[in-house]
Order: structure tokens, then sequence, then C-alpha cells
């Protein structure tokens, strides 16, 4: 009895590290899925480098076009809150060829759009479609046989910032040669198309498939069962809204602030942004890495205070390079927060994981959307603290994963040993 008493109280407090190894196999069938992250910047980031041939069609300013960057990141939110529910009823097989099919008759659609009004509507719609996919294709992520769901999460995530890179050379390859920015829309519904293919022949076979025809019917009250992981989770929600600010930072509002107060010309900005976006990919593979033998909030608190740090040493740099080195040193520091905060949020219960993911995806949206006017207001004040902004939400962001990890490691895990004696 003792030995079993043991047992179960080494297994109460064994931490987030795991030992077992999973295949190749395992994270090659999961590649529709990471695809599905892919499309999110593919899908409206393409159009990015087209705005002023595209105010032109519409008879109307470019600036007008930029709206763009806000309605579909509200039709993404609105997805990913509203994907759960048709879970209830519906198949997430049958969910995700929707969406897809779904997409790629708007793709076409806004090909022949002549109207803005009619451009804006369609365009909300296809972030709801993907915001949907997005929180299905986590699901299937979160549900699948790898066992580290720390690595197979970032690795899915940083399918994102790979598309971010690729995404501006579709048109602007177009345009460069004389072709009509239209055409970018077909380009993405072709890409929405492979990927249907590749999510019909590989994610509806084996466990893939009893995974893809799962219909769940789980409430709020089976989900959210326990008051101290439920303080853990909703810490996590706002640790994802808070340290997101500092990426958006760099993300949209860095090749401004170079041409504003550092007098970069528009070239030399735009490649501080693709060093900071490959830093982001190659952070993610370095994290993805060591997830397995290093704990994820620690990962968090280490990357937390490299980017803080990188973001105080690239106000103060005056030199190109110096400049350029802080940008690179800032995209690891932001490279694996939103991966590893999404997976050990989504993962403190092993139920209702579909509505743990969703509501940190809404989450971390709003603070993306909330960002701009931020970053904005101060702005308009000082350039400085316009970037230096990004350093204090990261450091409220640090500080809220410090008292996760003394909660969880004093708190949590002593209340489950005094359960079990």
């Amino acid at each position: 009895m003792a030995n079993n008493l043991n047992n179960i109280i080494k297994k109460n407090n064994k931490s987030t590290i795991t030992t077992e190894k999973d295949t190749f196999k395992d994270y090659i069938l999961q590649l529709p899925n990471f695809l599905a992250i892919f499309l999110v910047p593919i899908t409206y980031l393409s159009i990015s480098p087209a705005l002023i041939e595209m105010g032109k069609d519409f008879h109307t300013q470019p600036t007008n076009i930029s709206l763009i960057f806000t309605f579909f990141p509200l039709g993404i939110m609105a997805g990913q809150l509203t994907s759960v529910f048709y879970n209830r009823k519906f198949k997430r097989s049958s969910i995700i060829l929707a969406c897809y099919s779904l997409l790629i008759l708007i793709n076409l659609s806004l090909f022949f759009v002549n109207h803005l009004y009619v451009f804006y509507i369609l365009s909300i719609f296809g972030g709801y479609l993907i915001g949907i996919n997005y929180v299905q294709s986590t699901e299937n992520i979160l549900a699948c046989n790898v066992k580290n769901k720390d690595r197979i999460v970032t690795l899915m995530v940083t399918f994102h910032p790979i598309g971010a890179i690729i995404a501006p050379l579709i048109s602007s390859s177009l345009i460069k040669n004389n072709i009509s920015w239209r055409y970018t829309y077909l380009v993405v519904a072709i890409v929405t198309i492979i990927v249907m293919i590749l999510y019909a022949s590989i994610s509806l076979k084996g466990q893939n498939k009893v995974i893809a025809n799962t219909i769940q019917k789980i409430s709020f009250r089976e989900v959210f069962v326990d008051r101290k992981i439920n303080f853990m989770y909703f810490m996590t929600l706002f640790i994802a809204a808070i340290y997101i600010v500092g990426e958006i930072v760099y993300a949209n509002w860095s090749p401004t602030y170079l041409r504003l107060a550092k007098g970069f010309d528009i070239q030399a900005a735009a490649l501080g942004l693709i060093f900071y976006n490959i830093f982001i990919v190659l952070g993610r593979f370095i994290a993805s890495s060591i997830v397995g033998r290093v704990k994820p909030r620690i990962i968090l608190l280490t990357i937390s205070c490299l980017a803080i740090i990188s973001t105080a040493l690239f106000v103060s740099s005056h030199t190109k390079i110096f400049i350029y080195a802080t940008i690179c040193l800032a995209g690891l520091g932001y490279s694996a927060m939103y991966p590893l905060i999404l997976s050990t949020g989504s993962t403190l219960y092993s139920k209702g994981r579909g509505v743990l993911s969703s509501l940190i995806f809404a989450s971390a949206y709003t603070g993306i959307t909330s960002a701009p006017f931020i970053i904005r207001g101060i702005a308009a004040h000082n350039l400085n603290m316009s970037v230096l902004i990004a350093m204090m939400f990261t450091g409220v962001a640090a500080i809220m994963i410090l008292v996760l990890v003394i909660y969880e490691k004093y708190y949590l895990n002593n209340a489950s040993q005094n359960k079990v004696n």
C-alpha cells in the first residue's frame, strides 16, 4: 500500500518534461493541420504590398484598403469563439472540408469583386472561416498520437511566420511582372485546394480519421471542474492578451518606427521585418527541440527576459548592424511565447481542449486588435515609448508567468500531495 501511495504521489508531482519519443511519421501525419495555420497569413497578408494598386481599382485611398488588416483578424476571432459550437452537431472533418470549400469560393469571388464594401464583407467572412479551421486543426493536433504536445504545437504555430515571409512575395511578384493584384486571390485559392486535398488524403485515414470524425458535446461546466486549475487557465488568458502587444510592436510597427526614428529607407526597414520573422521561425524550431527536456514555463521566462533586453537595446541602438542584431534577438525572444502559452493552457484539462484553445486564441486576438490603438496613441507623443511599451507589456507577462510557476510548484503540487495522503 505504501508503495502504491508513493507511486501516486510521484505521478501527481511529475513535471511536464517527457521522455517518451514520438516518431517522425507522427509529425508528418499532422502536415495538413500545420498547413491550416500556414493559410492564415497567406490568405490576408498576400495583398499587403499591393494596397496602392488596389486603391486605384477601388477608387479610394490605400489607407481605406488597409482596414482589411483590422476586419480580417476580427473575423478570425469570431470564428475561433464560435468554432467549438459546430463540433456539437458536425464531425470535425465535415467542418474543415466545408470551410475549405467556402474559402475557395470566397477567393474566387474576391478576384472579380469591384465594390469596396463587398470586398470587406467577403474578407471578414473569409477570416471567420479561417478562424474556425484554426481551432479545428489545433484540436486535431491536441488529440493526435504525439505525446509531446508542447513540441508539436510549437511546430504548428511556426508555419504562421513561414507564411508571413512568403505571403508578400505573391502580390509583389505579380505586380513586378505587370500582372493584376487580383491574381493573388487565384494563387490563394490554388494553395487552399492543395491543402484541402492533403487533408482529405492524409487526415482522413487511420488514427487521424477517428479524430476527424469526432463529435464533441461538452459543456463549460464539464471542462472547468477544478478551481485551482481554473486560476492557472485564466492567468494564461491574461498572459496571452498582454504579451502579444510586444510581438505586434515588432511585427507591425517596427518598420515605420525605423523610418521615422532611425532614418531607415523603406527597403532597409522591410529587411528588419524579414530578419524578425526569420528568427521567429528559427526560435520556434529551437524551442521545439528542447521543450521535451526543459519545462515550458522556464523557457517562457527565459525568452521573456531576452525580449525585454533586446527591446531596450533596440531603442538605444544607432548603427544599422546593431539594430538588426537586436531585431533578431527580439525574434528569438518572442518566437516560442505564443505556441507554449497555447500548448500549456490547452492541456490543463483532458476534456474540452477545443474550448480551452479557442478562448486562448480569442484572448490573443483581443490583444492583436487593441495593440495598434495602444501603439498609435503613444507614438503621437513619443516614438521611443511606442516601442518601449513592448518591454513593459512583456515584463508584466513575465511576472504573471513567474506567479504561475510558483503557484504550481508550491501550492498546486502540495495540495495534490496532501489530498493523496
